[in-house]
């Protein structure tokens, strides 16, 4: 879903204050972005922000936008990225993870645990999660903020002609510019069915907003997300410095779990393919041993 995430996060940066205030569901002053890239090696959350409050706290809001599919798992990510964040800003911090899709994040509940022997919690971490393909499309509309709406099509509609009047609408009473401009732009791009797309475009006919849409981009985004979509069902190879990245993911969880690791064991991950490594970090949270992890 690049094409997805390069349109949520340019839409989530136009707008920081409006979704750090939807999110948080608390008053918002400001939200400032801040670097992706996480410090001691090479890692990028999608997006991180320095928001403060109107009680003039300040603290982070890391997001992450998830599709059906992570080779991954979610909780993994998350437990590598959440501790960089917190050693690098020591700020109160709030990590959401946005799953988009039908399906995406079915089993995630943000809420995960490692056990020691004694069947105590060793480690333990949590973050919020927002499917947002179960999100009710009344609950955006009852947000005192615009720009979430434009998140509408990924939502669960019971009466679409009534919501996407009532979004456009609402996104009209913005003053013309980049900004309504964008936000047209970005509801049509994450709508994915067909009548609604027609149902939106002859709304903005009507109005005459037409003009504001950034239709070359449009037909791209969609051209590419047909394509992601005929791929998805495909077993395809990943590069080596992507199965690389995620042996050494793996790596990192396993040593964070049972210690420092043998030399063998090290050499095993790093040679195996992507299935094999999807399948052992899976286990790791149940493997009460290391040698659990690698059971055939």
């Amino acid at each position: 879903m690049a094409e997805t995430d390069s349109l949520l996060k340019r839409l989530v940066s136009t707008f920081s204050v409006d979704f750090a205030s939807w999110l948080l569901g608390v008053p918002v002053q400001a939200a400032q972005a801040l670097p992706s890239e996480l410090p001691a090696a090479t890692v990028a959350v999608d997006q991180l922000f320095r928001v403060v409050l109107a009680d003039n706290r300040a603290l982070l809001l890391h997001l992450e936008f998830q599709g059906r599919r992570s080779h991954i798992p979610m909780q993994w990510r998350m437990l590598d990225y959440m501790p960089r964040l917190a050693l690098a800003y020591g700020l109160e911090m709030e990590s959401i993870v946005l799953y988009l899709g039908q399906g995406a994040g079915t089993d995630d509940t943000g809420i995960h645990q490692v056990y020691g022997l004694a069947g105590a919690p060793v480690l333990a971490w949590h973050y919020q999660v927002l499917r947002l393909w179960q999100t009710p499309a009344e609950a955006l509309l009852r947000s005192d903020r615009v720009a979430p709406l434009a998140l509408i099509g990924q939502t669960r509609m019971t009466d679409p002609e009534a919501t996407l009047t009532a979004v456009v609408a609402r996104m009209r009473r913005m003053a013309a510019g980049p900004q309504r401009h964008y936000l047209y732009t970005a509801l049509l791009a994450l709508l994915s069915d067909e009548e609604m797309i027609t149902m939106v475009e002859r709304l903005l006919e009507e109005e005459d907003l037409l003009a504001e849409l950034d239709l070359p981009y449009l037909r791209r985004l969609r051209e590419q997300t047909r394509a992601e979509g005929r791929a998805e069902g495909r077993a395809e190879g990943r590069t080596e410095g992507q199965r690389e990245g995620e042996a050494t993911m793996l790596l990192r969880l396993l040593q964070t779990r049972f210690g420092p690791l043998p030399a063998e064991v090290t050499a095993r991950v790093m040679s195996a393919d992507t299935e094999t490594l999807l399948r052992w970090s899976e286990r790791v949270l149940q493997a009460l041993t290391l040698d659990a992890v690698f059971m055939a």
